[in-house]
């Protein structure tokens, strides 16, 4: 999927999603969380592709690292959207990864150097509500 599918997406209800993509109840983990966002229901994909959501309305996508996540983030990098205003937090994927947020576009990349370790796409918000209700600041690392 392209950078433009994944936007896509949060506009789809939950019974659209399901039914355009033909998921199996197999696919669907009932009552999870994802950092701050609870009690909703993970749908995988394939590839890395996790799909959170909540009642009807989709949170969040979640791409592990893979070839999937770095090319979306090449075209994302790639795109007049990537000259916006963006911030670094620290990463929970490890002491040298940082995550990349461009919450008032959707997408967040936790990234190690050029390696993406993963990519966050959620509905545009400011960066203090993506603080407040997607990220949870990572605990200190203990070698």
């Amino acid at each position: 999927m392209t950078w433009n599918d994944y936007k896509r997406c949060l506009t789809l209800r939950y019974d659209q999603f399901i039914a355009e993509h033909q998921i199996r109840e197999n696919q669907i983990d009932k009552d999870v969380r994802y950092e701050k966002i609870t009690d909703v229901d993970r749908v995988q994909l394939g590839d890395g592709q996790y799909f959170y959501f909540k009642g009807d309305e989709l949170k969040l996508i979640y791409l592990s690292a893979g070839k999937l996540a770095s090319k979306l983030w090449e075209e994302f990098k790639s795109g007049a959207e990537a000259g916006a205003s963006r911030t670094v937090v620290r990463s929970r994927a490890g002491k040298t990864s940082n995550q990349i947020v461009f919450s008032e576009q959707g997408i967040t990349a936790s990234v190690q150097g050029s390696d993406v370790d993963f990519i966050e796409i959620y509905p545009p918000q400011s960066l203090e509500d993506y603080q407040a209700t997607i990220y949870r600041e990572p605990k200190p690392f203990i070698r």
